[in-house]
């Protein structure tokens, strides 16, 4: 069941936050989504809440995404965490893919969010 879901969104990217976020308001109403500017505050959110979905970007001004993703995935076990990048680097990915994220290639759009949803729906 998919009601009250809560999504952390980390980018630093604003444009990127207001799109997912949007993508989210529009196909889930009843779902809440944070946002994170930095890992730092992603960190912190994730110590204090608990989230069923994490976007999570790499290149952050303060850590990458594949820096700050193993204490992500200790802290939030049971939360589904996709990789939204514009680094194309096939090593990159397959290091995430070795952490078990996948990896969205940016520019965002609806139908790459959607699909990060419905993977961690189906799981």
């Amino acid at each position: 069941m998919s009601i009250g879901k809560k999504v952390l969104v980390v980018d630093d990217s604003r444009l990127t936050r207001m799109i997912f976020t949007k993508v989210i308001a529009t196909n889930y109403p009843q779902w809440n989504v944070s946002q994170a500017i930095d890992g730092k505050s992603a960190l912190k959110a994730a110590q204090t809440k608990k989230f069923d979905f994490i976007s999570l970007d790499h290149n952050m001004p303060d850590a990458t995404g594949l820096e700050i993703l193993p204490e992500l995935q200790s802290l939030q076990p049971g939360a589904h965490i996709g990789v939204f990048t514009a680094n194309v680097q096939k090593v990159l990915h397959g290091r995430f893919t070795a952490l078990g994220v996948t990896c969205y290639k940016k520019p965002l759009d609806q139908q790459q969010i959607l699909a990060f949803i419905n993977e961690g729906l189906a799981v």
